[in-house]
């Protein structure tokens, strides 16, 4: 029972958080399960190295909207050979998709970030052609799946943009030594 001046809570909170977690600061914790970019025209690329030839390294590769913070020279060059095998499937993209499709980012930038992904080991890179329902306007897109994020690129100079920045990612890591 409460006693003159003391304030109570319910342990569990509207919101099902511990009250001793509410006290101490402690914030609620987000992870994205998936995301999909879905991209057209040259995307720009740009990779940025900190603390160069020490453990700490660590490459940024922007990619549009995307961050990805990348240490391991083995993770880009996994996703970038992945990145390339997906060549013979470009030839069914147009070279640039015209006109504005709704819901894609078109080259132009530049883009704030929208996401920031720490990518590591080994991430699971897939990548396939995604046919329109018959009937639709819509146009086929190569789907490329890295780790959580799935790229949907409309045109080749996506495609060809991206498979840029994955490759100068891995050949950067590899400059530097990899995994000090």
């Amino acid at each position: 029972m409460a006693h003159s001046g003391e304030h109570t809570t319910d342990p569990q909170g509207i919101d099902g958080a511990d009250a001793g977690e509410a006290r101490q600061g402690v914030a609620g914790a987000v992870e994205v399960l998936g995301m999909v970019v879905r991209v057209a025209g040259p995307v720009a690329c740009r990779v940025d190295m900190r603390f160069a030839g020490t453990p700490q390294r660590q490459l940024g590769l922007s990619m549009g909207p995307v961050l990805i913070y990348l240490q391991s020279q083995y993770t880009a060059a996994r996703v970038a050979r992945q990145w390339r095998s997906a060549a013979p499937l470009v030839a069914s993209l147009p070279t640039v998709l015209a006109g504005r499709r709704r819901g894609v980012m078109t080259a132009g930038g530049p883009w704030s970030t929208a996401t920031m992904i720490r990518l590591g080991g080994a991430p699971t890179v897939s990548g396939g052609l995604v046919e329109p329902r018959p009937g639709s306007e819509a146009a086929v897109v190569l789907r490329m799946r890295v780790g959580p994020l799935v790229w949907e690129l409309c045109d080749a100079a996506a495609y060809t943009a991206t498979v840029r920045g994955w490759t100068l990612a891995a050949q950067m890591l590899a400059v530097d030594g990899d995994d000090l």
